[in-house]
């Protein structure tokens, strides 16, 4: 057995950090990554899904080696399901990660417009 911490595993705690306002990410590369990790999750929910199809044994014959073949496949697409489902965690954690800094870009933002709003409104008032 390993100690060994995996990518997945790395990538949670990052947007466990995040989340926690303890990374700091820049701004404008975190929108275009939230924005690029949400396409590539969609992208991959529908493959998944389309993929899904695919799972029941084909007809290959009434043949040993056609029903041995079908159930390779079959499994072989199994597996390519597991792993799209394991992509698709990387990347809504990495969405989770700099989502939260996206969002805590955007609060700091609306916090400046409504300071500088008040401080306009008392200089011009």
């Amino acid at each position: 057995m390993t100690d060994a911490v995996s990518g997945v595993d790395n990538l949670l705690a990052l947007a466990a950090q995040a989340k926690a306002g303890e990374l700091v990410l820049d701004p404008e590369v975190a929108q275009d990554c939230a924005k690029a990790s949400q396409d590539a999750i969609a992208s991959l929910h529908e493959v998944r899904e389309r993929m899904k199809l695919h799972t029941k044994l084909l007809p290959l014959g009434n043949f040993d080696c056609g029903h041995e073949l079908a159930q390779i496949l079959s499994d072989t697409t199994q597996q390519f399901i597991d792993r799209l489902a394991e992509h698709i965690t990387c990347l809504e954690a990495i969405h989770d990660m700099v989502g939260a800094q996206v969002a805590a870009t955007m609060t700091t933002d609306d916090q400046t417009s409504s300071a500088l709003a008040r401080v306009n409104g008392q200089v011009a008032g």
